[in-house]
């Protein structure tokens, strides 16, 4: 079963490319990741980074500062690679890596699913979508599918 996890990890990320990108559109997508995480009744952290910059960042009701830094690690995670934190995390560990293996310390990077990077059709990674407030699977998941809604794509899910 891993290596099918694998498999749609690869094809969400091979679908959710844009051919342009706006700060209005990474926020409208976090508005949508927000609303899909309080339709479930859940809390957390939503961020979304363009070329360094924060472009929306929301603390959901009943989220914490736990949440807003485990978002942040992620997507350092998310960005450095030009992948998924999921996609990253799922390679570290089926090569034996871990963070600090490859140069990494966990105060600045988190190894936990849930950063989904903005990429362009031409597969340039120039920020990411992140949430942290559930399992991680859950987090990825949530991001990827607002993604998809907003490129009209239609992707497998990782849950």
């Amino acid at each position: 079963m891993k290596e099918g996890i694998d498999r749609i990890i690869d094809e969400q990320e091979k679908k959710l490319r844009f051919s342009s990108f706006s700060f209005d559109i990474a926020k409208k997508i976090c508005s949508k990741v927000v609303q899909s995480v309080q339709q479930k009744g859940e809390t957390g952290f939503v961020l979304a980074r363009v070329n360094g910059l924060t472009v929306y960042a929301r603390c959901l009701s009943g989220g914490s500062l736990n949440n807003e830094e485990w978002a942040r690690r992620k997507a350092n995670l998310c960005e450095r690679y030009g992948i998924s934190s999921y996609h990253v995390v799922r390679r570290l560990e089926r090569d034996g890596k871990t963070l600090a293996s490859c140069g990494m310390n966990d105060e600045d990077y988190g190894f936990s699913a849930g950063s989904f990077p903005i990429l362009l059709t031409s597969g340039v990674c120039i920020g990411s979508i992140t949430f942290s407030g559930m399992s991680g699977e859950e987090d990825h998941q949530v991001v990827a599918s607002q993604i998809a809604a907003e490129l009209d794509a239609h992707i497998p899910s990782v849950i």
